[in-house]
């Protein structure tokens, strides 16, 4: 089953390496070259001893210049491999992280939601770096294994009781190589999920170093990250531990190999069984021998960590672990605006719906609101109209079709939402904005930041839209992230906008100006609001009021004053805030 796997995985990470192919060829080849000259060496070796010993000094200059021309040519190959090898290296690294990147982007949200960004990091970055690695490893050593076979054959025609000798010390070494592997393969797996874990949490660090700051909150953060970073610690001093104790063991068995392998050598030398330049011949030949067995060893290691990263790897690429969005085949270059939810239910964690059974109607180019308090599913609709999540029963339509059978261009280019905390990219301000249109005009970008209420702040920053805004736009207040959100929406376009509590970290005037903006693009796009402040709202075509994952009632402002109690009692209260 596992030779199974590690095949898979291999003929898997193939895909990935096929653009390099050539490369790949060629480094086998040297690999095989550098074993052949491995193979011939020491008979030139035990050539300049026995013309040392003859005293024939011409021929010990020959003999020299050929040793030199061959170690030439070995220096050289190991240049063209190394290069090779970067080449590989940094095409399959780029290709298996652009695989992850592209099928992390994929995955379902409610799925990202119950995991760790550590787990997510650590496959992109490390697992990616160790299987494009692991793999031209795995390349050299059976290039490596193969080219010392005619090593194996050319000891035991020269001498057989040498051969066994060899044979045995070699296999003990392989012996104690693979019981290292197997305990070091078993911390491993535990210590990547420990890894996971710690490097989510010290992203967490990072990332929200402002409210750790703010609360004061050093010394609980400071306690959970050293819990997780002495776990990890611990496991990969155990690790390195492991493998100083079996190393520990390889060197005695090696310094009791070549002392016993000379006084066996002696004897045989006196009984007239060996000659001293099938000695010395056999002598060099000996670690190349161990090797050999060093390097089945070593296949199997990285056959077995290559599996780990691989299989960890695979199952954001190609496994279910990770459930992906699925979307139809019916492509819209534009729709018009048409929203039903037909009997819609959604629950994050089960018996704990969030919606329960709801249903409305948009009409294309309405203005509509949702209200209510906070955590009855107001945001969660707008999540299930963009396809973040999917509902857990019945069906929303667009346009009259099924949201499950419409492409993902279809819903993403037709409709942008601006939310409440929007994330901002530490790009310049003209990246963040083209993230949106990539191919807009500098003319598009700042008539969408006019309309935005942004573009005379930005033109008053020294680098204007070529400011850097740092990690989530730390350089901006929490209005100013709005507005550049606002302006990133307006400039896609789409038929479909939603605000989701867009205007709640804008002071009074920038809000007026923002309700303006948005008054503006009224019956020429279908808008979708939610509001903390009902007097934003006002004159929305159909306002729907939610409570408990229900719609209760809908109307314009006017008719839901007269025959909406609970709303009634929301407007009040707004009035009085």
């Amino acid at each position: 089953m596992k030779r199974k796997n590690l095949y898979k995985n291999i003929k898997r990470t193939w895909r990935y390496m096929k653009s390099s192919k050539w490369n790949l060829v060629i480094y086998a080849f040297v690999s095989i070259l550098e074993g052949i000259i491995g193979i011939i060496l020491p008979f030139i070796s035990a050539k300049i001893i026995l013309n040392l010993t003859d005293g024939l000094m011409n021929q010990l200059i020959l003999t020299a210049l050929l040793v030199f021309l061959i170690e030439f040519v070995l220096s050289t190959s190991t240049y063209f491999k190394s290069h090779f090898y970067q080449k590989i290296y940094q095409k399959t690294l780029v290709d298996l992280q652009m695989a992850v990147a592209r099928e992390t982007l994929k995955i379902e949200v409610s799925e990202i939601d119950k995991e760790s960004a550590g787990l997510f990091i650590d496959r992109l970055n490390k697992d990616t770096a160790e299987i494009a690695s692991m793999f031209m490893e795995y390349t050299y050593w059976i290039s490596s294994v193969l080219s010392r076979v005619g090593i194996v054959f050319s000891v035991f025609f020269m001498n057989i009781y040498l051969f066994f000798y060899c044979l045995f010390f070699a296999f003990l070494l392989f012996f104690v190589n693979k019981k290292r592997l197997e305990k070091r393969t078993k911390i491993l797996k535990n210590l990547k999920k420990i890894r996971e874990k710690k490097t989510g949490l010290t992203s967490e660090l990072v990332r929200g170093i402002r409210d750790i700051k703010v609360l004061n909150a050093q010394h609980s953060i400071l306690k959970q990250t050293e819990v997780s970073v002495e776990k990890a610690s611990f496991e990969e001093i155990k690790m390195l531990n492991t493998n100083h104790i079996y190393m520990y063991i390889e060197d005695l068995v090696r310094i009791i190999d070549q002392f016993l392998f000379l006084v066996f050598g002696c004897f045989l030398y006196k009984k007239g069984l060996l000659t001293i330049p099938v000695f010395v011949i056999i002598y060099n030949y000996q670690s190349k021998i161990e090797r050999m067995l060093t390097g089945v060893s070593k296949l199997l290691e990285f056959g077995k960590q290559f599996t780990v990263a691989s299989d960890r790897i695979f199952e954001i690429i190609e496994d279910d672990t990770f459930k992906k969005e699925k979307f139809g085949t019916i492509s819209c270059e534009k729709l018009n605006g048409h929203i039903r939810f037909e009997n819609v239910t959604f629950q994050y964690r089960e018996d704990s719906p969030i919606l329960n059974k709801i249903c409305f109607e948009i009409q294309p180019n309405e203005k509509v609101a949702f209200v209510g308090k906070s955590g009855v599913g107001k945001t969660t609709i707008f999540h299930l109209i963009t396809k973040l999540y999917s509902p857990t029963d019945g069906c929303i339509y667009l346009d009259g079709n099924p949201i499950d059978a419409l492409t993902d261009d279809t819903i993403r280019n037709n409709m942008s939402i601006i939310t409440q905390s929007p994330y901002i990219f530490n790009f310049s301000i003209k990246e963040n904005l083209l993230l949106a249109k990539e191919d807009a005009s500098m003319e598009e970008i700042r008539e969408a930041c006019k309309l935005a209420c942004i573009d005379e702040y930005i033109m008053s920053l020294p680098d204007t839209y070529d400011t850097i805004l740092g990690e989530n736009g730390v350089i901006l207040s929490g209005g100013q992230k709005q507005r550049l959100a606002i302006a990133r929406a307006l400039l896609m376009k789409t038929e479909i906008i939603l605000f989701d509590e867009a205007t709640s970290a804008l002071d009074n005037a920038t809000q007026r100006e923002i309700q303006e903006a948005i008054a503006n693009l009224k019956g020429e796009y279908t808008i979708l609001l939610v509001a903390h402040r009902l007097s934003t709202i006002i004159d929305s075509d159909k306002i729907f009021v939610v409570e408990d994952g229900k719609i209760i009632s809908c109307g314009t402002h006017k008719e839901l004053l007269k025959t909406c109690s609970f709303y009634r009692g929301l407007y009040e209260k707004d009035l009085q805030a």
